[in-house]
């Protein structure tokens, strides 16, 4: 017997060292660095470790279920890292430990909040918050709060500071001036770390979002999916967890931290987790779990040339979330224009993603499809084509998600390259795109382009101008000249297609080039990604 408990200990401690938790939902721009720095894409089901700095952007919400059954769900621009988060052999063994960098989140305590109080913990910039068995919100404003949720910004901004509000349970608020303790519908305020912590008369709107946990058995009566706040109350919500749970003698906990299991699988993710519920980004998207369509969107550049003509096409279009699926930072498939007429989704098939990019600052995202072979479905005629990608790439561009984009009223803004994928021709060539540039006039909405580009012994130079749409994509002509190592000078025409990002911080470009090149049908086709200078 003392052998058996052996192994069990064995085997239970070894789940220290797994994974903290699991992201539930993912929505929007949501990105995770690891403790070495590593930075990508945050998908849904991945695993999230000790030392993981998770980053929100404007549209981008995230939902945690931990691995003692805790959830957090992490809104808009927002920066949050899970500091240390062990579910031990021992109540004394926990750990639940975390920083708010930036932001906000909601969170509902598991095991660890619940057989050892102490272990858990939230550190911010002005002071610590602890618990009491709780359910509880907090954000920390730095120049980004309204006194209205989803004001637009220039509106009247709230003070600096952390402010927490508890929905269910209690909370400690400390710094090294003292320590404020909040029950149930209570709040607090943080203005620095040299000023005392200091109880609310009422519930700031700003602090609370849309994060109505994963159970469906604890839904209000009334059936009502969102914390928007009435008046000077919150509607008390129900913890996830049993109000005296021990991991000892619940065993829905004792199912999370059985000896033989060393993380939540995928699977356990779903089966304890039952979406009835939206979540309502800093922007003012509502995003619905049931997978209904919501207001948000990215621009999608991609540009492909035919494998045996000159033809080429460089197209932006508009993707709904559910339109487009995104692996691993890739995008693998998305809706648009297609190369030789029709409407729809263009799906990676066999082929394999190279040059993949991204840029944390503007949100955009690029890569192309090469090898193998693609698939394009016309929405219209229902018709399925296949993309032979064996001797030509299928570039594309993504842009961050949105609702609507603000451009500037007046002025230029010159661009500079911070990013591109490799250029291609139908020829089998890869190349290098040696320059390129963008200037957008927002007086009379037109840009204008050029690219450099070295490929097959040859130079292709091309230059054109475009128009900016409201909605902030643009598109236009190029026309080209270049120079064959052998043959000598050629011309051509050519066409580029992208978007501008909100308030015109990024943009993203997508060009295709035609020419005769010694008698032999050549198009050149690639991507660029800019930020102003």
């Amino acid at each position: 017997m003392r052998l058996v408990t052996l192994i069990a200990l064995i085997l239970l401690c070894g789940n220290l060292h797994a994974a903290a938790g699991r992201a539930i939902f993912v929505f929007g721009d949501a990105q995770i660095v690891s403790a070495d720095g590593n930075q990508r894409w945050l998908l849904k089901n991945a695993e999230v470790n000790n030392g993981d700095l998770i980053i929100t952007g404007k549209n981008g919400v995230v939902q945690l279920r931990m691995i003692d059954k805790a959830f957090i769900a992490i809104r808009s621009n927002s920066e949050f890292k899970i500091e240390n988060y062990i579910l031990g052999a021992t109540k004394e063994e926990d750990s639940a430990f975390f920083s708010l960098l930036k932001g906000g989140f909601r969170a509902i305590t598991g095991a660890i909040g619940k057989r050892l109080k102490s272990a858990y913990r939230v550190g911010t910039n002005v002071a610590t918050i602890g618990i009491r068995g709780t359910d509880y919100t907090a954000r920390l404003c730095d120049q980004d709060c309204n006194n209205n949720f989803g004001a637009a910004a220039g509106s009247t901004l709230v003070d600096d500071g952390l402010y927490v509000g508890v929905i269910d349970g209690g909370i400690e608020l400390t710094n090294k001036l003292g320590t404020l303790d909040l029950d149930e519908l209570q709040y607090g305020y943080v203005r620095d770390a040299a000023s005392a912590p200091v109880a609310l008369l009422n519930a700031p709107e700003f602090l609370f979002f849309r994060s109505r946990p994963p159970n469906s058995e604890n839904e209000d009566s009334d059936g009502e999916s969102s914390e928007t706040i009435k008046s000077d109350t919150v509607q008390k919500r129900q913890v996830v967890e049993p109000d005296t749970g021990d991991i000892s003698s619940d065993s829905s906990l004792q199912e999370d931290t059985n000896i033989n299991r060393t993380d939540l699988t995928p699977e356990d993710v779903v089966a304890t987790s039952s979406f009835s519920q939206s979540i309502e980004t800093d922007s003012g998207v509502t995003v619905s779990l049931d997978g209904a369509t919501v207001g948000a969107q990215r621009s999608v550049v991609s540009t492909l040339g035919d494998s045996a003509t000159s033809n080429s096409i460089t197209t932006v279009s508009e993707n709904f979330f559910d339109a487009m699926t995104i692996e691993n930072g890739a995008v693998t498939r998305f809706e648009g224009n297609a190369l030789g007429g029709g409407f729809g989704p263009h799906s990676i098939g066999t082929a394999t993603t190279l040059d993949l990019g991204f840029d944390p600052v503007t949100g955009i995202s690029w890569g192309r499809w090469s090898g193998g072979t693609a698939s394009f479905n016309n929405s219209a005629t229902g018709a399925n084509a296949s993309i032979d990608l064996t001797a030509r790439s299928l570039h594309w561009v993504s842009g961050p998600d949105r609702v609507d984009v603000t451009l500037p009223l007046s002025g230029t803004i010159n661009y500079q390259l911070i990013g591109n994928t490799s250029p291609t021709d139908n020829l089998g060539n890869t190349g290098v795109l040696g320059a390129a540039s963008l200037s957008a006039d927002f007086n009379n909405m037109t840009t204008s382009t050029t690219v450099d580009i070295g490929i097959n012994n040859q130079v292709w130079n091309a230059s054109g101008n475009g128009v900016i749409q409201t909605n902030g994509d643009f598109a236009g002509t190029m026309s080209v000249t270049g120079t064959d190592s052998s043959t000598g000078a050629f011309s051509g025409t050519g066409s580029n297609a992208g978007f501008f990002t909100d308030n015109a911080a990024g943009a993203g470009m997508g060009y295709a080039l035609e020419a005769d090149v010694n008698s032999i049908p050549t198009n050149v086709t690639g991507t660029a990604v800019f930020q102003p200078q």
